[in-house]
């Protein structure tokens, strides 16, 4: 089996299911465990995009939307920011779906590739443009403003180096596991 994306249809499905279960859960506790609030916004800052952008990575577009998106929004909603959870649910469902669709564009290269950078790229534009959208009909541009530039964009550029950093290994590794599987 070669990992692509998200298809739990052949014969290592419990395996994709497990890790897409996985990435979900640590994408709602990075969420949860670190958060600075941001007072404008009633927005939060936390580390919950290092993994919403490692498993786009690890899953492809439709396990980084799931666990991205469901997983995040459901930090919302636990820590109370349950008005938040539908922009997020979108917002970074599409982060996750877009770093998943770039990175898996070159599914031979264990290493970071260009696909990889464009992917993370490309997510953090969408978280950015996404909650500034949200946060302008919400509240009003200078409020949007502020938390774009301190904790939105400081969310992205440290989500988007870790899954850079780690990712690519973690890549390496799943990959190797399922093409070292015994044939039935």
């Amino acid at each position: 089996m070669e990992m692509e994306y998200f298809r739990p249809t052949h014969r290592s499905s419990a395996v994709d299911i497990a890790l897409l279960a996985i990435m979900t859960a640590l994408s709602t506790i990075m969420t949860l465990a670190i958060q600075i609030p941001y007072p404008g916004t009633s927005g939060y800052f936390n580390f919950g995009d290092t993994m919403v952008m490692l498993g786009g990575l690890l899953l492809g577009p439709i396990g980084g939307f799931i666990a991205g998106g469901f997983g995040s929004a459901l930090a919302d909603v636990i820590s109370g920011y349950t008005f938040y959870a539908p922009i997020t649910l979108v917002v970074k469902g599409l982060e996750g779906m877009a770093i998943g669709f770039f990175s898996f564009k070159t599914k031979k290269v264990s290493r970071l590739n260009r696909w990889d950078i464009v992917g993370v790229l490309v997510a953090a534009i969408i978280m950015l443009i996404g909650y500034f959208l949200a946060q302008v009909i919400l509240f009003d541009i200078v409020v949007a403003i502020g938390e774009l530039v301190t904790v939105n964009l400081a969310q992205v550029t440290i989500g988007g180096a870790v899954a850079l950093l780690i990712g690519p290994t973690i890549r390496t590794y799943l990959r190797s596991l399922s093409s070292n599987q015994i044939e039935p």
